[in-house]
């Protein structure tokens, strides 16, 4: 491990410098690089490495431009359309593979010129377009600041360690200037940017409008997070938190499938809606399918998307990169409808053919003379008389009769069961009924107003129409029990055990974070300025937060500054001295011009005869710095004595 003495006497040459630029600003772009370029970019390192500060020959550096025309061919095969060259990202892309190769070239002939120069910051720019996320936010000022710290070791022409130091002087100056423009400084509003931070996402299992039975269907027991919701106020309590998919309408014995796209329905209109409503603001990641997700029930329709008759979201284009969104809903598990012959038909449609058992139980509840609240209320009854377990470890259903298989022979499964069979039955006895799968999160994984959605939170429940308005029952609540699920899941569950509270309550903070970073630093827009500068006006005392906050900035920054701008020590016994130096300038006992520091402390122990201990300073000082004795036992003593000094002068 090097030393600070071997940093200090580390020197680069201008092309040394600009060389740890490149690899400083090339390594988020490896990630997008197609394997032909990749391969290209490393045949040019290997090359520059090979010739030993030599400048290659023309004809090689024409060779080089050749294999990179050649390597830019092969990357971007195939994606040359004229709706391909209509997408910003496949031109910034040719742009990085035209830079990358015209680098080469420049790079090989060892001579730097303008385009050389500038090109680290194209890069850094370009890599801005593709990426997205916190770790790339981190990076990026990562970036800035090695670049700025190999701009001041050059001009500066002195060690590494000063440098450092320097930039960190004048990084920490910019700081709260930074964060003043930030927040306070107009933004541009752009109704569909294409570009910022881009890229690094994972793409999640979204509905899609089907629902199986079997084993595949919304059994993802993953902690990944699909969505991260901010809520204005407080999170609701856990019986509003249903988040609409999809709603399905047909039975396909194995299957449930949405409604038909031949049957046409006109588009939600609003203003029927009950219960409180509350706002709240969406981070949706990529699902590759075109479902938004929003609180049961919207009340306002999200931008640039279409809400059905049955409030489900939908954009035009299938959600390969994260979309934030804002929405508004009423949360009430009752709304009022109105549905046709063909709706009513649909929602009432069974196989009369299939689960015998489930028909016999729903002819009597049918033939009962009660209305049909309470015919839901007894299929509610049948359904806790069979002492249901939830679990996700179910077996082979018999899927001309999942029904009966279900709820008379299995008696376990999960929720698209539980939903399925309440459906079913509720059909049977004339409710027009219907699914809708979604997610459903649980207060308790919140924190502040802020909930993070996961994949294990996938959920199927039922909606009937009574009385005019659709309602929601949850058909999981009747289990009589809940087990543990798979294997999987109950190592799952084991480890969780094992994990301290205090562990997943750190897991939630460092979330949490991420997403108000996220939230208000990449995502930040004019709509956020103008809500931001709103909210000042309205609430005084945030204003007073605000300067508190901006000041303790500055007061931090301002106290790193002067710990990075103090001199530094090139010797262990001149930094053990310094606070005896540090007393006799307060005392008004300054070092004069030319005058060593022997001759400084002798002066002072003439004029002083009381504090002998300046003395014993001297001579230990000397006795190392010029004596080389490195000794633990005298750096002691001299710093024993420094003390004394220092209390006399006091």
């Amino acid at each position: 491990m090097l030393s600070l003495a071997s940093w200090q006497n580390i020197r680069f040459t201008p092309l040394g410098f600009l060389d740890i630029s490149y690899v400083i600003v090339l390594i988020p772009l490896m990630l997008i690089l197609k394997v032909p370029m990749l391969i290209f970019s490393f045949v040019v390192i290997g090359m520059i490495i090979a010739h030993k500060g030599k400048p290659a020959h023309n004809l090689l550096i024409f060779f080089v431009f050749i294999i990179g025309i050649f390597a830019l061919f092969l990357s971007l095969y195939g994606a040359f359309s004229f709706k391909g060259l209509s997408r910003l990202k496949l031109f910034l892309e040719l742009l990085v593979y035209i830079l990358i190769i015209v680098v080469s070239m420049q790079r090989l002939t060892r001579e730097i010129n303008f385009y050389l120069l500038i090109s680290p910051m194209l890069f850094l720019a370009l890599s801005l377009f593709f990426f997205h996320g916190m770790v790339m936010l981190v990076y990026v000022i990562f970036e800035i600041y090695i670049l700025l710290w190999i701009v001041l070791s050059h001009r500066m022409a002195t060690d590494l360690v000063d440098s450092f130091r320097a930039t960190m002087v004048m990084f920490l100056y910019s700081l709260p200037w930074v964060i003043m423009l930030f927040i306070f400084f107009p933004r541009i509003s752009f109704e569909h940017p294409s570009y910022g931070f881009r890229g690094e996402v994972v793409r999640h299992t979204g509905h899609d409008g089907t629902m199986f039975l079997d084993n595949t269907s919304l059994l993802v027991p993953s902690d990944r997070i699909v969505m991260e919701i901010g809520f204005d106020k407080e999170v609701p309590s856990i019986g509003t938190l249903y988040f609409r998919g999809s709603t399905l309408y047909i039975d396909k014995k194995d299957h449930w499938e949405a409604f038909p796209s031949y049957i046409k329905r006109e588009d939600r209109v609003f203003g029927l809606l009950r219960g409180e409503r509350t706002n709240y603001k969406v981070t949706l990641y990529p699902t590759n399918k075109k479902w938004i997700y929003l609180l049961d029930m919207p009340s306002l329709i999200v931008k640039d998307s279409r809400l059905d008759a049955d409030l489900i979201s939908t954009v035009d284009k299938s959600i390969d990169e994260p979309i934030h969104y804002e929405a508004s809903s009423s949360l009430s598990p009752i709304f009022p409808d109105k549905i046709d012959k063909n709706m009513r038909r649909l929602s009432t449609a069974y196989n009369k053919k299939s689960n015998p058992k489930a028909y016999k139980e729903a002819f009597r509840i049918k033939s009962l003379d009660i209305d049909d609240e309470q015919k839901a209320k007894e299929i509610i009854k049948l359904f806790q008389a069979q002492s249901l377990t939830y679990s996700l470890k179910i077996g082979k259903l018999d899927m001309n009769n999942t029904t009966d298989s279900f709820l008379f022979d299995q008696k376990y499964g999960y929720c698209v069961h539980f939903a399925s069979s309440f459906v079913t039955i509720a059909r049977m006895v004339g409710i027009p009924s219907r699914i809708v799968t979604g997610y459903k999160s649980d207060k308790s994984n919140s924190l502040n107003n802020y909930l993070p959605i996961r994949e294990r939170d996938a959920h199927a429940w039922s909606e009937l129409y009574i009385d005019g308005a659709w309602r929601r029952y949850e058909a999981t609540s009747t289990a009589s029990n809940i087990e543990a699920q798979t294997p999987q899941e109950k190592n799952t569950e084991n480890e969780q055990e094992e994990k301290s509270k205090l562990t997943e309550s750190i897991n939630l903070y460092l979330m949490y974070v991420k997403y108000k970073v996220e939230t208000w630093i990449l995502y930040y827009s004019n709509i956020r300025q103008l809500q931001l500068i709103k909210y000042a006006k309205a609430n005084p005392e945030f204003i007073l937060y605000l300067v508190l906050s901006l000041l303790s900035v500055l007061i931090s920054s301002l106290i790193v500054i002067s710990y990075f701008r103090r001199p530094r020590c090139s010797h262990p016994a001149i930094c053990a001295i310094r606070p005896l130096i540090t007393s006799l300038k307060k005392s008004n006992y300054i070092r004069q011009k030319d005058e060593t520091l022997h001759q400084y402390l002798y002066r002072y122990a003439k004029e002083y005869p009381d504090n002998i201990a300046i003395i014993e300073v001297d001579r230990y000082y000397q006795q190392i710095f010029y004596g080389e004795d490195s000794s633990k036992e005298s750096m002691k003593l001299l710093q024993q004595s420094v003390s004394e000094s220092v209390k006399k002068l006091s």
